[in-house]
């Protein structure tokens, strides 16, 4: 990685351009990857009409009701932890990037760098100074406007709620039930889509705008690849609220 980008910048000579493309680079290499887990997803969607009726069927018996799931899911062929030896690898992958992108925008030594660079061509000039503005940022420091993390908290809280095809419906049934509490589902899906964003947003006011940068691309990247393989999710009542929805139909559509 610390090679591809080396090459990046020597034949583009911008940095912030450089890590853009890197991290689109390696999020598509590792499309097949990602790819099981994302189907496991759009099974379990398909499948929430039946998970409701035994959901409604044993609402007074946990256990009988999670026993019941595993044999719905075990008869469709469905393993709802297939996609965690996925999530392990996706999660290397990208500390290894994140530590790649730090190197150049933390202020390592460039003779240091150069060490891990496997041909002559790559070589940085240690006598140069690499260039660290992109657009308004300095990529060394953190953005100084807070709108690098801005965007990556609302990306990240559009991806959260793209990948929780079950908060309307958990929603519907979480408000039938008097206090609200037994929807344990439901309150995670609840907590997790704005403790991500607020993380991310913490994280971009923090961070060098290099590794910021990388943190919005990777998720934009993942927007753009959950929507065309299991669709909008939980996003869609929002675009639908927003009037943007069927535009979106048109272009998936499309392509």
């Amino acid at each position: 990685m610390l090679n591809v980008l080396a090459g990046f910048y020597q034949l583009i000579g911008s940095l912030g351009l450089s890590i853009i493309l890197l991290t689109i680079l390696i999020r598509t290499i590792l499309i097949p990857v990602m790819l099981p887990s994302m189907k496991t997803m759009q099974k379990q969607r398909e499948l929430q009409p039946e998970l409701d009726k035994l959901k409604k069927k044993y609402k007074h018996d946990k256990k009988k009701q999670a026993e019941a799931q595993m044999e719905l899911f075990k008869q469709h062929g469905l393993n709802p932890a297939s996609g965690c030896l996925t999530q392990i690898v996706m999660i290397i992958v990208l500390i290894a990037l994140y530590g790649v992108i730090r190197k150049f925008t933390g202020g390592a030594d460039i003779n240091e760098i150069n060490t891990h660079l496997y041909f002559d061509f790559l070589s940085l000039d240690p006598a140069v100074q690499i260039p660290t503005r992109f657009l308004w940022l300095d990529l060394t420091k953190p953005d100084p406007y807070f709108i690098l993390a801005t965007l990556s908290g609302l990306f990240q809280l559009l991806q959260s709620k793209m990948t929780q095809p079950y908060v309307e419906e958990g929603e519907k049934a979480a408000q039938k039930t008097p206090d609200k509490k037994d929807d344990i589902a439901y309150n995670i899906q609840e907590q997790m889509l704005y403790t991500m964003p607020i993380m991310n947003f913490i994280i971009g006011v923090t961070l060098p705008a290099g590794v910021v940068l990388y943190i919005v691309t990777t998720t934009i990247f993942s927007l753009v690849q959950t929507y065309f393989v299991s669709g909008l999710g939980g996003l869609k009542p929002w675009l639908k609220k927003a009037g943007i929805y069927r535009n979106l139909a048109w272009i998936k559509k499309r392509s």
